[in-house]
C-alpha cells in the first residue's frame, strides 16, 4: 500500500466493484438533484440555533407589545421559529419533542389570551418559564453534538474505510476521497466502500477487518434513509456492524447522518448505538460544509475533484491524532 496506491478489496473480491455504478458522464442512477443553499442550511442542523433565538426573542418581547398587528407579527415569527427548529431535525426523543410542542402551544395560547382572565396570565408566566428552560436545555444538548470530537487512541499506519458511494466514488475519472487522502497525507488507506451500499452491506465489509486495522472510518447509512429502510431494521444492522467493527485498542469514527424531518429515528438510533459502542461521530454540519462548496459535487451529493479534496482534508484533520504517515505525500492527488 505505497503512496498513490489504494487497496480496493471489493474490486478484488468481485472483479467489478465501482464499475457496476459508473455510467457515461459520471452520474450514477442513484444520484439525487443538486441541493440549494437553503436545503443545505437546514440539513446542517444550524437552523436550530436561529430558530431558538427567534422564539426566545418572541417570548421576551411579548409583554411589551401593545398593538394587535405587533402580536400578529410575533405569532408569525413564533411559528416560523418553531418550523426552523423542526427542519433542523435534531434527533431528540419523541417524549422531549412532545413536551416541547406542548409547552409551545400552551405558551402561544396563553400569551394571546393573557388579558382575558388572571388564570391565563398565570398560565402564560408558567409556560414561558418552562418553554425557555426547555429551549436552553435542548440547545445545549444539541450543541454538544455539534462540536468536533477529539479523537484519541493508538496511532495506526493505515486507515480502513467502510462506506457507500460517497467514499467509493461513482466516476472512474474522479479519484475517491480515500485515495486523495492517501496521496496527500502519505497514510495508507484500505477502501472497502461500495456504491449504493446500505448498512446491512457494511457487515460484509466489516468481515474483512484484521486485528492490525487500528483506525476505521464508517461513512454509511444515507442509502438506508433515502431508500426507506425501516428504522428498526437500520438499527439492527447498525448495531451488528458496530459490534463487529469495535474492538479493544481500535479507534472507530463515523459520519453522523444528515436527517430529514420524517427520519429522525435514524439519528436517534445512530447516536444511541455510537454511545453504546464508543464510536465518535463527526457532526453532520461537517459533511454539509463539504458538499455545500460551489464546486464540491457533481449532482448535489456525490463528490467532484474539488469535493474529494475537501473531504480528504476534513478526515485528515479529524483523524490526525491517530494516523501516522508511512510515505511522502504526493503534490498532486490526481497523479
Amino acid at each position: 500500500m505505497g503512496a498513490g496506491n489504494i487497496v480496493w478489496r471489493y474490486a478484488e473480491d468481485t472483479g467489478k466493484g465501482r464499475h457496476e455504478q459508473v455510467v457515461l458522464g459520471g452520474i450514477a442512477p442513484d444520484t439525487i438533484p443538486a441541493m440549494n443553499p437553503v436545503a443545505l442550511y437546514f440539513a446542517s442542523g444550524e437552523s436550530l440555533y436561529l430558530g431558538v433565538a427567534v422564539l426566545v426573542l418572541a417570548i421576551v418581547v411579548s409583554p411589551f407589545l401593545k398593538r394587535a398587528w405587533l402580536f400578529r407579527l410575533r405569532n408569525v415569527g413564533a411559528w416560523l421559529a418553531l418550523a426552523m427548529i423542526v427542519m433542523a431535525c435534531p434527533p431528540f426523543s419523541m417524549i422531549l419533542d412532545l413536551i416541547l410542542l406542548a409547552a409551545f402551544l400552551l405558551w402561544f395560547i396563553a400569551s394571546n389570551r393573557a388579558g382575558v382572565k388572571q388564570t391565563w396570565v398565570r398560565l402564560q408566566r408558567g409556560s414561558t418559564i418552562v418553554l425557555v428552560m426547555l429551549l436552553l436545555v435542548l440547545t445545549a444538548i444539541e450543541f454538544s453534538h455539534r462540536t468536533m470530537p477529539v479523537i484519541t487512541g493508538k496511532p495506526s499506519d493505515h486507515l480502513v474505510v467502510i462506506g457507500d458511494s460517497i467514499s467509493s466514488g461513482i466516476d472512474s475519472r474522479v479519484p475517491p476521497w480515500p485515495l486523495v487522502l492517501q496521496q496527500t497525507s502519505g497514510v495508507s488507506v484500505i477502501n472497502l466502500a461500495r456504491p449504493g451500499a446500505q448498512v446491512s452491506e457494511g457487515l460484509s465489509m466489516a468481515e474483512k477487518l484484521t486485528p492490525e486495522d487500528g483506525v476505521v472510518l464508517i461513512e454509511i447509512g444515507g442509502n438506508d434513509l433515502l431508500m426507506g429502510v425501516p428504522s428498526d431494521e437500520f438499527g439492527k444492522a447498525l448495531g451488528t456492524l458496530l459490534s463487529m467493527v469495535t474492538a479493544p485498542g481500535r479507534t472507530v469514527v463515523m459520519f453522523e447522518l444528515v436527517l430529514l424531518p420524517n427520519k429522525i429515528a435514524y439519528g436517534q438510533i445512530q447516536r444511541r448505538l455510537a454511545a453504546k459502542y464508543g464510536v465518535s461521530l463527526i457532526p453532520k454540519r461537517c459533511f454539509t460544509s463539504v458538499i455545500g462548496d460551489s464546486s464540491a459535487t457533481s449532482d448535489g451529493l456525490h463528490l467532484s475533484d474539488s469535493g474529494t479534496r475537501l473531504m480528504a482534508a476534513l478526515v485528515t484533520r479529524v483523524l490526525s491524532p491517530v494516523l501516522k504517515s508511512t510515505s511522502s505525500p504526493t503534490s498532486n492527488p490526481s497523479d
